[in-house]
């Protein structure tokens, strides 16, 4: 059984959401007016969550560098914000092995949130005879 039904699928994420918002609003270490469109006009973050967990064979949204850089600025910063995570995912009462899994996953994310490596440009060519490099 994947961490995702553990959770209780795609209505448990969705719930959580509201929830982490108001969890990093009161908490002074984060500034979240940068954040604040992840949760008004996008659902990347909790696409996002839902891929992580194992409910969907595939992530399209935002990368995760650009999704959590913005209020993710130091290990610590990166810890309090899965700790706040893990809080309203589990709402206090997680499996044996749950929580620990989730920590994990969110661990192994971390060098790619903090330390993203650069893109190559992509060569691409118009009908014009120059490139243009993005």
């Amino acid at each position: 059984m994947t961490l995702y039904m553990k959770l209780g699928g795609r209505t448990a994420i969705m719930r959580a959401m509201p929830r982490l918002k108001a969890r990093l609003e009161q908490d002074p270490c984060f500034d979240v007016t940068s954040f604040l469109p992840e949760f008004e006009h996008s659902d990347d973050l909790t696409e996002f969550l839902i891929f992580l967990a194992g409910g969907a064979p595939f992530y399209d949204g935002k990368p995760v560098c650009e999704l959590l850089a913005p209020i993710c600025t130091c290990n610590n910063i990166y810890e309090r914000f899965v700790d706040h995570l893990v809080a309203v995912i589990f709402d206090g009462a997680p499996a044996p092995g749950d929580e620990e899994h989730l920590r994990e996953l969110m661990s192994r994310l971390r060098p790619h949130v903090l330390n993203p490596k650069p893109v190559a440009p992509v060569m691409v060519y118009s009908v014009e005879p120059e490139p243009i490099c993005l």
